[in-house]
């Protein structure tokens, strides 16, 4: 039986779609930005309104608590953020973007935007609608088993 298997189909596409971000000019000519980076700094454009802690990138991308430190680490050592203690909290250190990250801010958001464009062509919305669907159901199914 050739069946296909949903997870590498995932897995591949999830690649892709890295390799493209590695190819945007920001990161191209910045050797502190990665992938990853930038999808952590458009989470957080998109949640500039509120105050953002590690346990928020953690919960975003699905990664482990060393992991995120990590990540979070570099990206501060490379100038893109820095983490300030909050008022209501002693423990709590809420993530705040550098002015150096919010200059590159706009590149990297037509990028990812033309990246979407280009993987959405040719689908309609309903389709979007229906792969988002799928997705949310995935993740749930894997959920139960604690994956």
């Amino acid at each position: 039986m050739n069946r296909r298997h949903i997870g590498y189909a995932v897995k591949s596409l999830g690649r892709r779609i890295n390799l493209a971000v590695d190819n945007i000019p920001a990161i191209k000519e910045n050797k502190i930005l990665t992938g990853i980076h930038v999808w952590i700094l458009n989470f957080l454009f998109r949640n500039a309104e509120k105050d953002v802690f590690q346990r928020d990138i953690e919960a975003e991308f699905q990664i482990r608590r060393s992991t995120a430190s990590e990540v979070l680490q570099a990206m501060e050592g490379g100038g893109l953020l820095r983490r300030e203690p909050v008022g209501y909290d002693a423990r709590l250190k809420k993530i705040v973007l550098t002015d150096y990250a919010q200059e590159i801010r706009k590149q990297l958001g037509e990028q990812v935007e033309r990246i979407e464009s280009l993987l959405t062509e040719g689908f309609t919305q309903e389709e979007i609608d229906r792969f988002f669907s799928y997705v949310e159901r995935f993740n749930a199914n894997l959920e139960k088993y604690g994956a």
